[in-house]
Formats: structure tokens, sequence, C-alpha cells
């Protein structure tokens, strides 16, 4: 079927809806689910011990950072589809049904924002067009492939960030198109803090930069500044 990875970190606020609403899905005992813990320090251990009923992995990544968290849940994972999550999505009921029908190598889904409003939306709408003309998706539009395409193209590199648009790249020099399924994921707009528009003129440029060859590492310090 599908192993869902899920990379988390000092996630105790929003787990346990998370977890509730990922149980709910159609055929979601049949998947392969792991959480890959960065080293968090507050109560996600605790809240997921708690949780242990639902049949879920829970490992620790030997290495912190994003990117290291989900190659280590990818080399755990035991079916052919991998799919990564965010902690702080929100999936419907038939996404699991719907990517198996799609045949799709490589896919994500249509993504929108809560709490929303008319920006968020733009934003999201955004987020599509940006997958359909640039093959480019972001980690919150739950991008899905083949384990062997993950594999051949060795998987996320570590970087502190733009991990997703460089996955994205290295598939599309495979000849892969990432295609979008008929299915939303809500996604926490909890990044953006009131500052929408700051946010998301902040985000551009750091996707500029990238694009420009700055340092990753430049590009990070300056994200982390501003959030």
């Amino acid at each position: 079927m599908i192993s869902i990875i899920i990379p988390i970190y000092n996630e105790e606020k929003i787990l346990h809806n998370f977890i509730t609403n990922l149980y709910c899905l159609e055929n979601i005992k049949k998947c392969d689910v792991i959480f890959v813990d960065g080293g968090s320090v507050d109560r996600t251990h605790e809240i997921l011990e708690e949780l242990h009923y639902f049949g879920y992995k829970y490992v620790i990544s030997p290495n912190k950072g994003r990117a290291n968290q989900m190659n280590y849940g990818a080399t755990l994972a035991k079916e052919n589809i991998l799919w990564f999550l965010h902690a702080d999505s929100i999936l419907q009921k038939d996404v699991i049904k719907k990517i198996i029908s799609s045949n799709y190598p490589v896919g994500c889904l249509k993504i929108k924002f809560h709490p929303g409003g008319f920006r968020m939306y733009c934003n999201a709408r955004i987020s599509s067009k940006r997958v359909k003309v640039l093959n480019i998706a972001f980690g919150d539009q739950g991008l899905f492939l083949k384990k062997e395409i993950f594999e051949k193209i060795g998987g996320y590199n570590n970087f502190p960030i733009m991990e997703d648009y460089k996955i994205s790249e290295d598939i599309t020099s495979l000849g892969y198109k990432i295609k979008i399924i008929d299915s939303t994921i809500t996604t926490s707009s909890r990044r953006y803090k009131g500052h929408i528009l700051k946010t998301m003129w902040q985000m551009q440029k750091l996707q500029r930069m990238y694009r420009y060859g700055k340092d990753i590492n430049e590009i990070a310090k300056i994200y982390k500044d501003t959030r």
C-alpha cells in the first residue's frame, strides 16, 4: 500500500489531532506509518506513547534536520509508495484510495490553509500553480512518490531549508511530472503569524536566492531570523 513518513519536532500541541485525523482515513490500517522524531524536548514522545495503540512506528532519527528525518524514515519503509506528511496537516477520508488509484509515479495534493481568508486562498492557488508550471512541490503539499524513484535520486539533500525544492528539481531531472490528485490537504498557516503578505514576500525572496545559487546556510539563517 503506502508508507507514510512524518518528520516531527516538538509537536505536542498538534499531535493528538493529527493522529486522530490520520487514523480516520480509509485503508490507513493497511499502510505503514512512521513518525520520525528529530530530538523533541517537549511532550511529543509521551503523547506518542499514550497513543501507541494506533499501531504506528515511532523512531528517533540518528541525525537532526527534517531532510535527515525523512531519509531515515524512508530506509524503514516497507511499501512501494512513500508519502511525506507534515504533522500540522488535515486529510480527506478517501485520500489513500485516490493516491493508489491515480497510479502516478510522483504526485501531491491540493493545498488549503487554515486559518484561511482571501490572502491564504491566493497563497494556496499560487502553490498549485507552482506545481503545474515549475514542477516544484513544497513539503506541506503532501508529496508522494515511488520508492524506486526516491532511491534513484538519493533521497532528500541534507539541506537546512529548501530540501523540498531540491527534491522537486531532482524529480524533474529524471523526467517525472509532479501531478496533483483531486484531494485537499489542509495545512496550518501558523508560520505566517498574522503577517501573510510579509511572509509570502519573504518566502519568494528566499526561493530566488536559492535559484541564484546563494549559500543554503545563509538562506537558512535568514529564514530562522524572520520566523
